[in-house]
């Protein structure tokens, strides 16, 4: 594209790619910290729809300022996945499945682990539902979630590192891997643990993208791991309760 990347997106990178989520990894640990008592579900909704509108704010500009220079929505990842015959996404996606239903067992089979996943959900997560009536609101965030960061962290950024990176060696690595290191350390209040956890995720879902050129997988991966993450806190919850 021989107007990209223009100077608005300098900026929007550098705004919504890098400040924006940093200052709201910042906030919420000094809200999760501060907190005397465990979020009510009113205030998880208000979390929660809260935060939706934030992402659709975000992706909504970035959106609006590539049609603006009237570029293609395609090079965006808005497209049939270029790669559907080729059998490398479909290893990605299957090992993207298969590390998190692994991590998922290891952390409900073992009891040190579980103890632990309870622990790290109260101190460092204390907004993720833990009821049922929890569950409306927080599915709208997993759908902002999935669709809104994805267009950012794959769509946007990756193509525009791909973009200026573009004839040093290992361009795609860094291109997938700049993305994916600003994405896990903005979730630094949850613990190092998650942050790793986000970071390995967060390359699958690049590399996904890198080979099929398109969002829906990833979209769809990334819905399903956070409404999946809700479904276990519910339960973890209720479980806490009848002990």
């Amino acid at each position: 594209m021989e107007n990209f990347p223009a100077f608005a997106d300098w900026i929007l990178v550098l705004v919504f790619g890098v400040f924006l989520p940093f200052i709201s990894g910042v906030r919420s640990a000094a809200v999760f910290k501060e907190m005397k008592v465990e979020f009510d579900s009113a205030t998880k909704r208000r979390f929660y729809l809260g935060n939706s509108f934030f992402l659709f704010i975000i992706a909504a500009v970035i959106m609006l300022v590539w049609g603006l220079y009237q570029r293609p929505y395609s090079q965006l990842g808005f497209a049939t996945p270029a790669s559907l015959g080729k059998s490398i996404q479909w290893w990605m996606i299957g090992l993207f499945v298969l590390i998190y239903v692994v991590d998922i067992i290891h952390s409900m089979t073992s009891d040190n682990e579980l103890d632990k996943t309870i622990s790290r959900m109260e101190e460092q997560t204390p907004f993720m539902p833990t009821r049922i009536k929890d569950l409306p609101a927080y599915i709208i965030m997993c759908i902002s979630a999935g669709v809104f960061e994805e267009i950012v962290f794959r769509g946007y950024m990756i193509t525009f590192f791909k973009t200026i990176l573009a004839g040093i060696p290992s361009a795609a690595v860094w291109a997938v891997m700049t993305p994916a290191i600003i994405f896990s350390l903005a979730h630094y209040y949850q613990g190092p643990k998650a942050v790793f956890k986000i970071l390995v995720l967060s390359l699958l879902f690049g590399m996904i993208f890198w080979h099929s050129g398109s969002l829906y997988a990833v979209i769809i991966l990334h819905f399903l791991v956070d409404f999946v993450s809700g479904l276990l806190t519910i339960y973890l919850a209720k479980n806490k309760t009848q002990s």
